[in-house]
């Protein structure tokens, strides 16, 4: 059988698309190794190639079961685990709204709350489903573009005319997702070296800066996505993602991050820092609660008195005593939800949505960490480690252990922002783990050739070293 017919009917085998492009692109470098070592040996190339496709078997056969293999693989158990939690946030967002109303009625509930509770939540998994069945790879390919399509975001909501919490909130929202854009940073950087390396930082710190040029002060997500880039970066030199002398990275990488360790005690201690008012005040409460009992801490030592009144099994009354001179109904249904959780509905249902939270988000970056496709890879880990980190933030605040109380919640939360953008994270996060085993690595540039005769030529084109 010759080779074109062989491929043709291997790829007919084969029902999806990508993964047909990406079979057939691995089947055509083994025949190719296959037929350079034949040649080797002295056979001519007609017959070496006759040779390198008898060995690849019966493409009916062999295309089975390829197919067999690279199909895209739905992760039910990650959509069953984020349905579950989604539904936890709804109940959990009726209850709330219910016992804090003045003349409590479902009826009620429904009509200011509960409707606005329902459609953000179906947006939300209306987004998480479409960006599960996107192709990943664009942000690999369009990074830059979307790199300025974010800025541009960023500065557009500076522009909106918002109040301060609308503002905040906006910013923190748009601000979290950099670290996706990050994955494709680094995947356009690899076998760039020290360059790629240097240019995935500068890029990720401008991103703070320019937060700060607008707002004046930092947002509460830019230490988030400085912590998320660190670990992402430092997975990628471990990788060797970036190619080049790896110790000068690990150099590189750790002196950034002891100027990042001294700039935060500087803005701890300083007065005329990038830190706004309300964040030296939580951040003077989080050292000394006690001294701040009367003021920005009331709501933290409230928070850790009241881990003492919850049971078992939950008290209907407790709700109604956390919301008594501390955070409003709202609040309760955003960064106190979990208080809500553990008072309405006790220990064990607490314990099991934050299980749920943590298991949810450390399965699903194991699962990156095995990805072969490395844009896949980096991309469901800023996924995975957004997820981890908010859930660790909402449990602090929830344990009234904070330095800041805006921040993403998955799953569980009211609001738009929260829907949206969790939508945005989990959905990518199970694109990835669905096309593990469709989507591969980018083909390198193919060699230019040409014909001459009945044969075809290849030429190679290699940079010798200086000492060659």
């Amino acid at each position: 059988m010759e080779y074109r017919e062989y491929m043709d009917t291997l790829g007919e085998q084969i029902k999806n698309a990508r993964a047909r492009r990406m079979v057939l692109r691995e089947i055509q470098g083994h025949i190719e190794e296959q037929c350079a070592a034949y040649e080797a040996q002295g056979m001519g190339s007609q017959e070496a190639m006759e040779q390198a496709v008898l060995q690849m078997g019966d493409p009916v056969r062999t295309g089975a079961e390829l197919d067999r293999i690279h199909r895209p693989r739905t992760p039910w158990s990650l959509i069953c685990l984020a349905l579950g939690l989604t539904a936890v946030g709804i109940v959990t967002q009726f209850l709330i709204f219910y016992n804090m109303a003045d003349s409590p009625s479902w009826e009620n509930v429904w009509m200011h709350n509960g409707r606005n509770t329902m459609i953000y939540n179906l947006i939300g998994l209306a987004v998480m489903l479409g960006m599960m069945y996107v192709d990943y790879s664009f942000i690999g390919r369009h990074v830059y573009f979307l790199y300025g399509l974010y800025l541009g975001g960023i500065f557009i909501i500076h522009m909106w005319p918002l109040s301060y919490d609308q503002s905040q909130s906006a910013f923190y929202h748009m601000v979290s997702l950099y670290p996706i854009l990050l994955a494709g940073l680094v995947y356009r950087g690899r076998k760039k070296g020290m360059k790629g390396l240097w240019l995935c930082m500068a890029l990720t710190f401008a991103v703070p800066a320019f937060c700060v040029g607008c707002l004046g002060h930092i947002n509460s997500a830019c230490p988030e996505i400085l912590l998320i880039s660190g670990i992402m970066l430092l997975t990628a030199v471990h990788r060797n993602i970036f190619g080049g002398k790896r110790r000068w990275q690990w150099l590189t990488l750790a002196g950034t991050a002891a100027l990042c360790v001294v700039g935060i005690g500087y803005m701890a201690v300083c007065e005329n820092s990038w830190l706004s008012g309300n964040q030296r005040a939580r951040l003077f409460c989080f050292l000394h609660p006690e001294k701040a009992a009367n003021g920005a801490g009331y709501v933290a030592i409230r928070q850790r008195e009241l881990l003492g009144s919850y049971s078992l099994w939950g008290q209907q009354g407790l709700v109604e005593r956390l919301a008594d001179g501390g955070p409003g109904g709202t609040d309760l249904a955003g960064a106190y939800v979990l208080s809500a959780i553990f008072a309405g509905f006790g220990i064990l249902a607490g314990v099991l949505v934050v299980s749920g939270l943590l298991y949810f988000g450390g399965k699903a970056l194991r699962i990156s960490l095995g990805q072969r496709n490395r844009l896949g890879m980096l991309t469901g880990m800023a996924c995975s480690l957004s997820l981890l980190l908010h859930s660790a933030v909402l449990i602090a605040i929830n344990c009234g252990y904070s330095l800041y109380y805006t921040t993403g919640i998955p799953f569980l939360a009211y609001g738009l922002g929260y829907a949206v953008t969790n939508g945005v994270v989990v959905g990518l996060l199970l694109c990835v783990c669905r096309n593990g085993a469709i989507l591969g690595e980018e083909a390198p540039a193919r060699a230019e050739s040409f014909r001459l005769g009945r044969h075809r030529y290849r030429l190679r084109v290699e940079r010798l070293s200086d000492q060659d």
